[in-house]
């Protein structure tokens, strides 16, 4: 699992020697091998680690994850980072699921601003790039969407790396049982109370039974080409945004002869990336509205 690791940061240019990095630890067997993992190749990538925990307060025993990550971390002679969630900031969001996804990067995000680091390793693998992916087809997403997990992409100023994107489930704990690492486990998981978890513990094994045994690898392959095509056309969108509109405080304008010139995959993107530049975020935007928008 380490040659894989260091293959995938290596492929992906995850790391400079001396760079600051914050390790997202959930107490899980997937971030503590990552941190673990880190560890054990920081001789040959020279980085600066430190350790972030944000405990959700949604069991009774979650403190126990953040006195476990906050050892583990002064075990491994590691700066750590660990807070509670305060209950009251969840309730005002409309999806549960959404709503800790963000405070859980806010929290991190605030951890890189103290300790002036530009990189955030996340310790997803091969596994939740097909639990994505199967998530967003069933959402209706587009080539975005489709695109899953990045293995490295930017997120408000600083970047999330994957080190074990391309790892499976199977040989992180095959790696933890291998050098006695002891990990948390989150009960939560195993309910079906978000779709991830549904998805995960009903319709990937049933895929894997029925259709292909080598479902996940299908799936993350899928996404990791998906991911490259999508930046490729990204990038030709942002070039024609750059010579072609102009950006103001009522908005921006797009030459509308110029705009229909292109092919309509680069003309959605440009809309897309357009929009995205005016409100920060393109939530609620359905396939109807592209549509819509290519009709007008």
């Amino acid at each position: 699992m380490l040659e894989q690791a260091l293959k995938t940061i290596q492929k992906y240019k995850m790391f400079e020697p001396r760079e600051r990095v914050v390790v997202a630890v959930s107490g899980g067997p997937d971030s503590i091998a990552l941190l673990h993992v880190l560890c054990a190749l920081n001789a040959r990538l020279c980085l600066k680690l430190h350790v972030a925990h944000l405990d959700h307060h949604l069991r009774k025993d979650s403190r126990k994850d953040l006195i476990f990550v906050k050892k583990a971390a002064e075990g491994l002679k590691i700066p750590f980072y660990g807070a509670v969630l305060d209950a009251r900031r969840i309730e005002k969001q409309a999806s549960l699921e959404d709503a800790l996804r963000k405070l859980r990067y806010d929290y991190i995000l605030g951890v890189c601003k103290k300790t002036r680091s530009k990189k955030i390793a996340l310790g997803h693998t091969k596994d939740d790039q097909a639990e994505t992916v199967l998530m967003r087809v069933l959402r209706g997403s587009g080539l975005a969407g489709l695109s899953a997990i990045l293995p490295k992409r930017d997120l408000y100023g600083r970047q999330a790396v994957r080190p074990l994107i391309e790892v499976a489930k199977k040989d992180v704990l095959k790696y933890l049982a291998a050098h006695k690492i002891p990990f948390r486990l989150d009960t939560t998981n195993f309910e079906d109370r978000f779709m991830r978890n549904k998805i995960r513990n009903n319709l990937l094994p049933l895929l894997e039974r029925q259709y292909n045994p080598n479902i996940k690898e299908v799936l993350s392959n899928f996404a990791l080409t998906v991911g490259a095509d999508y930046g490729y056309l990204g990038q030709k969108a942002r070039l024609f945004l750059n010579g072609n509109m102009t950006a103001g405080r009522a908005g921006c304008k797009i030459g509308l002869s110029d705009l229909l010139k292109l092919d309509i995959s680069l003309r959605r993107l440009a809309v897309r990336q357009s929009i995205e530049l005016l409100q920060g975020h393109l939530k609620k935007m359905t396939f109807k509205h592209w549509q819509e928008i290519d009709d007008l």
